[in-house]
């Protein structure tokens, strides 16, 4: 095992990995999606403890995949009735077929690889011609961030590491809106929705930000608006070219 390996094996556990407003969102646009509801396959690379797949639910003979680097994490996913297998997403390999999958979820996973576009050819690879990749990185450029980087401090308000005693980020490729958008033409891949997070409040005790200021940003509309300054993380549908 690795020293990456190792790092992440447990990774998966982090409470807000499971339940928090950012997994809920994406967990309610993934669930209520036409293109998730009709697919007869579902691949979610870098699955944690499955929330993804939870919510989509079994349905029938559909097929639902997860692959994780920890082997507790595939476990966990397997005893919830889930298909599992493990897989270093470092290096970029994914053990399927070509055209395997219907759809392929990736949340949060390319801001912690050396080579990210290593696994986005791999979802290419193994997503149908007609099927539908949802691809999702927060924004490191967020307002908050830039702020916080003006007074001298590097915290991410979308990284985990600073909660604790952990001293730099897990966080190794940082997106900015336009980076990610150049990154999926890579793929390639075209893009076909947007959906931009912004949470409904901030739980994070490191952030002393008043609800008012929540209520503000989202009743102007400001995240799609504006997203690359205040979405604080970017969802994006995206069809094979």
């Amino acid at each position: 095992m690795t020293e990456r390996t190792e790092y992440y094996r447990d990774y998966w556990k982090e409470p807000q990995f499971e339940d928090c407003t950012y997994v809920n969102w994406k967990a309610a646009l993934t669930r209520a999606h036409p293109a998730i509801e009709r697919a007869t396959s579902v691949l979610d690379v870098g699955c944690g403890g499955g929330a993804m797949l939870r919510a989509i639910g079994r349905r029938g003979s559909a097929r639902l995949v997860g692959v994780e680097v920890s082997a507790g994490a595939v476990r966990a996913i397997e005893e919830a009735g889930f298909e599992g297998a493990r897989v270093d997403l470092e290096e970029g390999k994914l053990p399927f077929p070509s055209g395997s999958f219907d759809t392929v979820l990736c949340y949060d996973v390319f801001e912690h690889l050396f080579s990210p576009e290593l696994l986005l050819a791999e979802i290419h690879r193994v997503l149908r011609p007609e099927g539908r990749a949802f691809l999702c990185v927060p924004n490191s450029l967020n307002g908050f961030n830039r702020l916080l980087f003006l007074a001298g401090t590097h915290v991410d308000i979308m990284d985990t590491s600073h909660r604790g005693a952990e001293l730099f980020s897990n966080h190794i490729r940082l997106f900015s809106k336009s980076l990610f958008e150049r990154f999926l033409a890579t793929g390639p891949f075209r893009v076909t929705e947007k959906h931009f997070y912004f949470p409904p409040q901030f739980t994070d005790s490191r952030y002393k930000v008043p609800h008012q200021v929540n209520a503000l940003v989202r009743k102007a509309q400001l995240p799609q608006r504006w997203p690359s300054l205040f979405a604080l993380g970017f969802l994006y549908v995206c069809h094979p070219s």
